[in-house]
């Protein structure tokens, strides 16, 4: 939540005092200035912290922007990493920023709205994760990886109408991945 979630109800100072109180008594915590949550406690782990994508998701929905995950948590989304990137970058058409959650960043990189054209998220995120690596660093266990993502989640319609909003060297490797599936 955010100190602007109070404002309608009572004046921004206020508001302030109201949930730096509560900060105090442990009733919500504060993950960076301006921004809290309710916190949920685990026997064995203790206070759990919300994850990069439930606070981008917040930020995005109180801003009315849309958000895309790019580069190395891409790839990590779509199971082609095993590494939890420190810090996590999102393309926006908002505000351009930094937040710092404990050692974590998550960074909102302003983009053109042909980038956040995609409709369909894991679309999206293939073309992300694709770009990250790179056409000359693409090998046989990403597409297997790849193909079997395309496999469970069977929407091969949608892809196919959104990957047209991808570079040339992506469009053609989804969909040789799509008429390779087709063929099996």
């Amino acid at each position: 939540m955010f100190i602007d979630d109070f404002i309608g109800d009572y004046d921004y100072e206020t508001a302030r005092k109201v949930l730096q109180r509560l900060h105090n008594n442990d009733q919500l915590m504060r993950l960076t200035r301006g921004i809290y949550y309710i916190p949920k406690r685990d026997e064995l782990v203790g206070v759990i912290i919300p994850s990069a994508d439930q606070i981008a998701e917040a930020i995005a929905k109180r801003d009315k922007a849309r958000i895309l995950p790019t580069g190395s948590y891409a790839l990590y989304k779509l199971g082609l990493s095993t590494q939890v990137p420190m810090n996590v970058v999102y393309l926006t058409d908002g505000s351009a920023r930094k937040v710092q959650v404990g050692n974590q960043k998550i960074t909102f990189r302003k983009t053109s709205p042909k980038n956040l054209a995609v409709t369909h998220r894991l679309t999206a995120l293939i073309i992300q994760g694709l770009k990250e690596l790179g056409e000359q660093n693409i090998d046989p266990s990403h597409l297997v990886t790849l193909k079997d993502i395309i496999n469970k989640a069977g929407e091969n319609i949608q892809i196919i109408e959104n990957i047209r909003y991808a570079p040339v060297w992506i469009q053609k490797v989804v969909l040789n991945m799509l008429k390779d599936l087709e063929n099996e």
